[in-house]
């Protein structure tokens, strides 16, 4: 297959001219263009998985051709191009840009620069990652909580308890009865009906299935933690309604770690949403400066 790729990042641009280009190239190469792809209005800065080209890329196979008007169609920036053309070396494509003259096969220069872009881009993942790290190190020791706020466990609530009406429910679901309708029926709502069908195995529901994956990872990365198992539960709580930071707390708590008191308030289902209200707030905000007073 002969692909021709085609960006432009404002409406006010016409995309006719790379086409134009395109196909003359293709016409001097002897080949058809098959299938145009077109990204009209789009930045050059944006994921390729967010535009058009990123569904070109996941179907494209060896001996298959993609020529684009010049290398800055696919993207604005450096490593994002880099890993565009890994992946077109990898699966065996050719890349020819009309502009810029290149010509990227299976030849050996093509896979040197195939191995470069491939190495660029990891060592660029890493040095990413690795500055993400140093920031949550930074925010961790301010005491900024990371990660999303714990939520409680998925468990139905009594009130919405199904468990005696197993059959009858199990039955009209069966039968076809819309969920809207078993949620009238048993005077419960549709999420209840849902949730309660897929604890019984009758059918999945995507949300919750979503929800108890995040619980599992969740309590995965708590057996890292450095969790104090019993404490004086009523003096964190006056620490953290006073409106003290971690830091600050921990000079309250000497007898622990900060990384203690820190992954203690972090995993614990009533002092992290507790903290969230109080000293995490502090810490997001700042700090505010008292207005300059002016001179008398």
């Amino acid at each position: 297959m002969i692909y021709g790729y085609l960006r432009v990042s404002s409406d006010e641009q016409d995309v006719n001219n790379q086409r134009q280009g395109v196909e003359k190239f293709a016409a001097a190469k002897g080949v058809t263009i098959d299938e145009l792809i077109a990204d009209e209005g789009i930045s050059g800065a944006k994921d390729p998985k967010k535009r058009k080209l990123g569904a070109l890329l996941a179907k494209l196979n060896t001996g298959d051709v993609l020529i684009a008007s010049e290398i800055s169609r696919l993207g604005r920036d450096l490593f994002m191009v880099m890993e565009i053309l890994h992946h077109c070396m990898k699966v065996g494509c050719k890349v020819y840009t009309v502009k810029d003259g290149y010509e990227l096969g299976n030849d050996l220069t093509s896979k040197v620069l195939a191995f470069a872009f491939g190495l660029a881009a990891e060592i660029e993942r890493q040095m990413i990652s690795q500055r993400t790290k140093e920031a949550q190190k930074l925010r961790r020791s301010l005491g900024v909580l990371l990660g999303a706020p714990l939520t409680k466990a998925i468990e139905p609530r009594e009130y919405t308890d199904l468990t005696g009406k197993k059959a009858e429910v199990i039955q009209q679901y069966e039968w076809g009865v819309p969920l809207k309708r078993l949620a009238q029926n048993f005077g419960v709502t549709r999420n209840t009906i849902e949730r309660w069908l897929h604890r019984w195995k009758v059918k999945p529901a995507a949300w919750m299935e979503k929800e108890e994956k995040a619980q599992r990872e969740r309590k995965r990365k708590l057996r890292d933690y450095d969790i104090i198992g019993d404490i004086d539960r009523d003096k964190w709580k006056a620490l953290i309604l006073a409106d003290l930071t971690i830091p600050q707390m921990h000079e309250q708590l000497q007898e622990y770690t900060y990384d203690q008191v820190y992954d203690t308030i972090l995993a614990d289902w009533e002092l992290n949403p507790l903290y969230r209200k109080h000293g995490h707030l502090k810490v997001r905000r700042g700090k505010r400066s008292p207005k300059p007073q002016p001179n008398e």
